[in-house]
């Protein structure tokens, strides 16, 4: 029994070591496909947060976005003070003893109106400004890989990868500014072109 047990064990060992082995070995190519490159690649990082804070298309779709946020949110804040002003009416006991059943009951239905506005006029103010930031995301998104396609290409790296993808890289690696300059000169006209429509 015991000399069964040290036989198998000897089995799994080499077994065990045949396996390592094959895990290994280098791969092998298959000389027959004819296709062949070098391994080994110069890689990059971008900032893409960094891309939209600081490059000047960035900041514009910013400062659009928070005026159309602030536009919404003051309409949003002209309705709620409505909406105040009936509920404090109606919540004055010596106010709705004045008024007349008809009059009490059209500023119930007017409170109640108000109220569904209000709700209905806020899930189209989240919609609308999640597909803006959405469709800017985008934009600005699209814009800075052709920007970091047209910068590896000159200065000779072969992949560029989002800074946020990295869990670290030497500093020198690091081609945001120049990714942001070109954006920048990119984009300079187009800004030129929304500012006068």
């Amino acid at each position: 029994m015991k000399n069964i047990r040290l036989a198998l064990v000897k089995m799994l060992m080499a077994g065990s070591i045949g396996f390592i082995l094959c895990a290994a070995a280098p791969a092998t190519q298959d000389a027959t496909s004819g296709t062949s490159f070098d391994k080994t690649a110069k890689i990059a990082v971008v900032n893409f947060k960094v891309c939209i804070e600081k490059s000047k298309i960035g900041k514009h779709e910013q400062t659009v976005f928070e005026s159309l946020k602030k536009q919404m949110e003051n309409s949003l804040q002209e309705k709620e003070k409505s909406l105040n002003e009936i509920a404090a009416k109606l919540s004055d006991p010596d106010y709705v003893d004045s008024l007349s059943n008809e009059a009490e009951n059209e500023l119930k239905h007017k409170y109640r109106t108000l109220n569904q506005e209000i709700t209905q006029y806020q899930n189209q103010y989240y919609q609308a400004l999640s597909q803006t930031n959405m469709k800017i995301v985008q934009q600005l998104q699209e814009l800075i890989a052709k920007a970091s396609e047209t910068v590896a290409k000159e200065v000779g790296v072969d992949i560029v990868l989002n800074e946020e993808s990295s869990f670290f890289y030497k500093p020198e690696f690091d081609l945001t500014d120049k990714v942001i300059d070109l954006i920048d000169k990119m984009s300079e006209a187009d800004i030129k072109a929304s500012a006068t429509n």
